[in-house]
């Protein structure tokens, strides 16, 4: 049997009725594109049934399969006495024969050329995860924070440092549920999407501009000084990106206040810890 998770196979949900009535027009483009979506949620669930179906006839057992956009593991599987827990990406709704025939050797763990038919379909369409993971990376990606705003502190940088070439976006990143951290990554740079992600742990009056300022240009210096290939190794700080960041007029202070306030960023008091780089996790 299929089984789908409510993101990834929901329909898109109904628009509730707003005080303000939309026009007519409005409504019939929104009731077509519910209609759409409607006759594509459907199309999705039998192409699933189907390589479920197929996939637990190749295995004589039964299947429960998920259907994912994960953008890091393409399949995955675990085993029970009554059944086999299947997860795979979309993109093997519509692999031919031959591949599916691999998915059901790779999952039986019998010996044969399984993963390497796998890997090479998996390349073949690694341009629709590339796509998921560049829309991914972009998703709600907002700027304008509740003390600081990344917008303006990205463009002063910019212009300042950088002769405003460097092309990114900039957003603060998602809170998660547990305000206590073990670690924090407080910037990411995805080179894909040229996006940048501030951890929200920063985005609060205790966190001086300066040091904020210094994270952005931090993750700003990645796209500038991209990483290099040193004996082998691809290596995203070396010592020319190790070299202008420490030119950076503030980098002592940014590191100093990092020093004595890492405990405040991982929602920690009374205990002093250690000092990380900013877009690298602690151990």
């Amino acid at each position: 049997m299929a089984t789908r998770t409510a993101r990834q196979l929901a329909l898109p949900n109904q628009h509730s009725t707003s005080r303000r009535q939309a026009s007519a027009r409005q409504a019939a483009a929104s009731a077509a594109d519910v209609g759409r979506g409607a006759a594509a949620h459907s199309e999705k669930l039998e192409r699933a049934a189907a390589l479920a179906d197929r996939l637990s006839t190749l295995l004589d057992e039964r299947v429960r399969l998920t259907i994912t956009d994960n953008t890091s593991t393409m399949i995955s599987f675990r085993r029970s006495r009554s059944l086999v827990a299947i997860r795979v990406h979309q993109m093997f709704l519509d692999a031919p024969a031959n591949v599916v025939q691999a998915l059901a050797d790779y999952a039986s763990r019998r010996p044969s050329h399984a993963g390497q038919v796998i890997d090479d379909f998996v390349k073949r369409n690694e341009s629709r995860v590339r796509r998921a993971r560049v829309r991914r990376q972009a998703q709600g990606l907002d700027p304008f924070g509740r003390v600081h705003d990344l917008k303006e502190m990205f463009d002063k940088l910019n212009a300042r440092y950088f002769a405003g070439r460097v092309d990114a976006r900039i957003g603060w990143g998602r809170e998660a549920p547990d305000r206590r951290r073990r670690s924090i990554k407080m910037g990411t740079y995805f080179h894909e999407s040229r996006v940048i992600r501030i951890h929200p742990a920063l985005d609060r009056e205790e966190v001086p501009a300066y040091f904020v300022r210094f994270v952005i240009f931090h993750e700003m210096l990645h796209q500038a000084v991209p990483p290099q290939l040193i004996g082998g190794r691809r290596v995203a700080h070396s010592p020319e990106f190790r070299a202008c960041e420490s030119a950076y007029p503030d980098f002592e202070r940014a590191l100093a206040w990092e020093r004595e306030n890492l405990g405040l960023l991982l929602g920690r008091h009374g205990r002093r810890q250690r000092t990380f780089d900013p877009d690298d996790l602690l151990a």
